[in-house]
């Protein structure tokens, strides 16, 4: 009988250790995120009371989230945030790690897989000192590293300037897959990039220890990195659908593509889903109640709350915000043309969250990416000769620094501009229009009044005799013959200059000439008279020409990757340009030249 009662709590104490287990791992499954996701990379409130948060996410299968096109729940420190605005995207950049896996049985291959990883590494995919590239190879233990991560191709060709040679002896697919995993963050160049790792290899593994297919796919999908896959046929395996399925899992379970190294038509499928990551959305948004600390920010899909990302967002005790005093309803204005500058007023304020006081010490109107210099004593209530506007939305911010020598800029006021006949709203009338020009008109009159009068009273008074002897008149020309012609001479009119284009993707005629007092640049047409569209290192507003004197000044619109003059970066108050300089704005390369 006590045998029975034994052998009945052995079963008992059996089965209760399966449910324990079985009950862990399915918890431990449910804390494991899935492909779907979205991942916050930076944090920006310099403009408070705005946050912008620089965001991107993937779907169930992989693919690029639109957040513009996505309804976005934000909370900070547990509480709805307020207004939620896509602000359009930020260039981060992208970080790829190739892991290959060269057993002697793929050594045919070995040519077709320099190529790949080559024409990874060129224009069209990576984009040189933006993106970033590594190659490390599947080791016995761990992975080993060939290539240490860079933005150069020539790097990549560098290294396969000495054919890859098989690995001899074992290699441990699945630990040295894993525990690369883990390094990438820390190796990674900037940490906002978007990380993708590409294993190439046969799919096969008798030597990993460390490591089970499960950790290696759920390590990838708590980190947010996708798994890419290309698979090698290995001559000296006799089932290779055993590796080809292993890859193909992988790369599903992690959100990446899984393709064969013979079909090289494949390949761009995982460059192009690559690169679609690059650029990532900045979404901004109010803080209601504004107050100094750290807090736990969390934003998710409104219609999946379970797809979401947190950060933590910190606001300095001293920091200053700026705000441009102006109603929604007076936002909009007309104008007939363009083609003049338009002066509108604007009223700001400045505050500090600990409510101390301080001294602005420069104050700036930004429109459109282009910035106006602003008297900072008339800050609170100033005016602006605006020559940047578009028609259609514009955004227009207030920048200003204080004693701290902080920077702090508005919330962005969208000014729609329509065309049509003038009307500006009261807010930002600054007296040009027709009440203004009636006013100057009137003022006219009373003035030619006043001298007609001046002129009667000396005329009756007999202090001038004939009015006409006022009037000033030219001398005389001799009238030429008929059939010549008088030698006329000209000057020109402005400085002779133009640019020669010396790299950029866009094409453009070169040399463009110089014919403008200003001359912006960037990648936008609606906001650069020079636009290199295609040309994605390129800012929307990357650096404006200006013509001073005689010279051109070449100035930095605080754009993404700098502008740069004979490898020099360009100051805050620009670089003034000499025959034969180059200008090299993000991969745009450019020579000015002066006659």
């Amino acid at each position: 009988m006590m045998r029975t009662i034994k052998s009945g709590l052995v079963r008992y104490f059996s089965l209760l250790t399966m449910v324990l287990l079985t009950a862990t791992a399915v918890l431990a499954q449910d804390e494991t995120p899935g492909v779907a996701q979205l991942f916050i990379t930076d944090s920006d409130v310099s403009s408070l009371p705005s946050v912008e948060l620089h965001v991107y996410g993937r779907d169930a299968q992989g693919n690029p989230l639109n957040l513009s096109q996505e309804t976005l729940t934000i909370q900070q420190n547990g509480s709805p945030v307020g207004p939620i605005e896509y602000q359009g995207t930020h260039t981060a950049g992208t970080f790829t790690v190739f892991l290959i896996d060269i057993p002697p049985g793929v050594v045919d291959e070995l040519p077709l897989l320099q190529q790949a990883i080559e024409s990874f590494a060129a224009t069209g995919n990576m984009l040189e000192q933006l993106d970033s590239v590594a190659v490390y190879q599947v080791g016995a233990t761990e992975a080993q590293q060939l290539l240490e991560p860079t933005g150069f191709y020539n790097s990549v060709r560098n290294l396969f300037a000495t054919p890859l040679t098989p690995e001899i002896g074992a290699t441990a697919l699945i630990d040295s897959t894993t525990s690369l995993l883990e390094q990438l963050d820390a190796l990674k160049p900037s940490s906002d990039m978007a990380t993708s790792l590409v294993l190439v290899s046969d799919g096969t593994d008798v030597v990993s220890t460390r490591f089970e297919e499960d950790d290696l796919v759920n390590r990838a999908l708590a980190l947010g990195i996708p798994v890419h896959t290309i698979w090698l046929d290995n001559e000296n395996i006799s089932t290779p659908a055993v590796g080809q399925d292993f890859l193909a899992g992988v790369a599903a379970q992690t959100g990446g593509i899984a393709v064969q190294l013979d079909n090289t038509a494949d390949l761009p499928l995982i460059w192009n889903r690559i690169t679609s990551f690059r650029d990532q959305a900045r979404i901004r948004y109010t803080v209601t109640a504004l107050e100094a600390g750290t807090f736990p920010v969390t934003v998710s899909l409104a219609n999946s709350p379970s797809v979401s990302a947190e950060t933590t967002v910190e606001i300095p005790n001293n920091l200053p915000s700026v705000v441009i005093n102006l109603p929604t309803e007076s936002r909009i204005l007309s104008l007939p043309d363009l083609d003049e500058a338009v002066r509108l007023q604007f009223s700001t304020a400045v505050t500090w969250l600990d409510g101390v006081e301080r001294e602005i010490t420069a104050a700036q109107l930004r429109v459109n990416g282009v910035s106006y210099d602003v008297p900072v004593e008339e800050m609170s209530n100033f005016q602006a000769d605006i020559t940047s506007f578009t028609y259609g939305n514009n955004s227009v911010e207030m920048v200003v620094m204080d004693e701290q020598g902080i920077q702090a800029t508005s919330p962005i006021v969208v000014l729609t501009v329509n065309e049509g006949p003038r009307q500006i709203p009261d807010e930002l009338d600054a007296g040009s229009g027709l009440l203004g020009l009636v006013l100057r008109f009137l003022l006219v009159v009373f003035a030619l009044i006043v001298v007609l009068a001046v002129l009667l009273w000396l005329w009756r008074s007999g202090r001038i005799t004939h009015l006409g002897s006022l009037v000033p008149r030219g001398p005389s020309r001799r009238r030429q013959p008929y059939g010549e012609q008088p030698e006329v001479t000209y000057a020109p009119t402005h400085t002779v200059a133009y640019l020669e284009v010396l790299g950029a993707v866009t094409q453009l005629s070169s040399p463009i000439p110089l014919s403008m007092a200003v001359v912006r640049i960037g990648r936008s047409p609606n906001q650069a008279n020079l636009a290199f569209e295609n040309d994605v290192t390129v800012s929307r507003l990357h650096a404006s020409l200006m013509l001073e004197g005689n010279n051109y000044r070449i100035f930095d619109e605080q754009s993404t990757s700098g502008t740069w003059v004979n490898e020099r970066q360009v100051p805050e108050y620009g670089i003034q340009l000499n025959d034969g300089d180059e200008i090299h704005l993000g991969a745009v390369h450019l020579r000015f030249r002066q006659g």
